[in-house]
């Protein structure tokens, strides 16, 4: 049975909002989806519906209303805190439905809209006392989603309530395969996301992809390595400063010796290293190990042009590597087990570096274990098995550079998430980007542009929290 983890969900949650599904709707066909299958099995009676804070409780508020015939009241565990699930609540207040805070209660039908797919751990508190109400009724209960307590994606709990039916969203939970004693029945509920929605590449990568702390020290965002440069300098800059406008805490560029000055003075923020001679050779490898040691993940091969040598560097150097995005001379399918990189390459790369086709990405992906983001009008992001495509991005990215401005989004991600997120996020925001220059510049814009524009990308998808 084909299942949807947690993160995925959230993903989907937030990608179904931005392509214009919204959760308000979403969390109206959930609702309505639990009534109906109550109702299926009872033509009346009295109903508890025990309420958490979060969506999970906005899909409780739902069911409510469409519970025609039922005596209804609510059980809260707290104030409903998202605008969505307030929204629902607003109408049952306004509608004199019966709202209390936990409490026992009698009732013949008890729905459990407590704790959803993304909570972890033993529930405390009022949820605690919440679930262990519920345990001890002899009421026949219903659990929205995955019953409150278990984990989603592993099946593990300490506390947790037993249903005796499930209703579950979209798709199967893995954790409830693995915990089939706790969930009774499992019914899973179509509410309405196109199947083509969870290919396609949106706000909800970034959202789940991108990290920041509160209480981080400087390196905890990021640190990237970008090793490259030889006939073109400007990419190595380029990818530099996209990892830092993409939120890398620190970047160290390495160059040859004889273009680094070049490198250094596209701006002060970059910090730049020389290695010995006028290309990378194989005789830079330990200088270049040194300085991918110190790194979370390496972007390695923009602008070094015509290299032979540059491949043997490049699949010497990935055995020191813990991550790795490879672009342009950087490309090799030679990784080393243990290793996670992205590949970048355009339709002619994949050509030149697999004699592939965009049709076989996928099998490329699983025959040289790395994630492919092959660039494109459409960006297609696979690891062999799953498939996303993005979307964002105009014309007016042909210009030089922007897939080095990629690359470099690529390491800032990637330093704190794994490769097929991290490519998914970077395809998404780069596009993204793009379209804001296009709005303000038209087509004519260029990779600088792209760069200094990626803050405001980052600060209006992740407004979508």
């Amino acid at each position: 049975m084909e299942t949807i983890n947690s993160k995925e969900m959230r993903i989907l949650d937030l990608n179904c909002e931005y392509f214009g599904l919204s959760r308000l709707q979403l969390m109206e066909n959930a609702g309505k989806a639990v009534a109906e299958e109550i109702m299926k099995r009872f033509s009346g009676g009295k109903v508890a519906i025990f309420a958490g804070s979060g969506n999970n409780g906005g899909d409780g508020f739902v069911t409510a209303r469409h519970l025609k015939g039922f005596d209804v009241e609510i059980y809260l565990a707290g104030e409903p805190k998202t605008e969505i699930a307030m929204k629902n609540f607003e109408i049952l207040r306004k509608a004199n439905f019966k709202i209390n805070r936990i409490s026992e209660c009698d009732a013949e039908i008890v729905v459990d809209a407590l704790l959803g797919t993304g909570v972890v751990g033993r529930p405390r508190g009022e949820y605690e006392r919440a679930i262990e109400i519920i345990n001890k009724m002899k009421a026949f209960k219903v659990a929205v989603d995955l019953p409150s307590g278990l984990n989603a994606d592993t099946g593990e709990y300490e506390l947790a309530v037993k249903a005796d039916l499930t209703v579950t969203f979209h798709k199967m939970k893995p954790g409830i395969l693995k915990a089939k004693e706790l969930c009774g029945e499992v019914v899973v509920k179509d509410i309405g996301i196109p199947e083509e929605f969870e290919k396609l590449c949106g706000v909800g990568d970034l959202v789940a992809t991108y990290k920041r702390f509160e209480d981080a020290h400087k390196g905890m965002h990021g640190k990237v390595a970008v090793i490259g440069g030889g006939d073109y300098t400007g990419a190595v800059a380029f990818a530099s400063l996209s990892a830092y406008h993409a939120g890398a805490d620190l970047v160290i560029t390495a160059v040859p010796e004889s273009i680094k000055s070049i490198v250094a003075s596209f701006s002060p923020n970059l910090i730049v290293r020389g290695l010995k001679g006028d290309r990378i050779t194989p005789k830079n490898l330990k200088e270049a190990e040194e300085i991918v040691k110190r790194c979370d993940a390496a972007v390695i091969g923009m602008g070094v042009g015509d290299n032979p040598e540059f491949k043997e560097f490049v699949e010497e150097l990935l055995k020191s590597c813990k991550k790795a995005v490879l672009d342009a001379e950087g490309i090799t399918g030679n990784i080393p087990e243990g290793v996670e990189c992205i590949i970048t390459p355009h339709r002619g790369e994949l050509k030149k570096n697999f004699k592939a086709e965009p049709k076989d990405v996928q099998r490329v992906a699983k025959e040289i274990g790395a994630v492919v983001l092959l660039k494109g009008k459409e960006d297609i992001i696979t690891d062999g098995y799953r498939l996303k495509v993005n979307k964002t991005g105009n014309a007016g990215m042909t210009v030089g550079g922007t897939g080095d401005v990629l690359a470099g989004i690529c390491g800032a991600l990637f330093c704190l998430e794994d490769a097929f997120h991290s490519a998914c996020a970077s395809a998404f925001v780069n596009g993204f980007a793009g379209d804001l220059c296009l709005e303000k510049f038209g087509y004519n814009f260029t990779s600088m542009h792209l760069i200094e524009m990626l803050p405001e990308a980052f600060r209006r998808c992740l407004s979508w929290k």
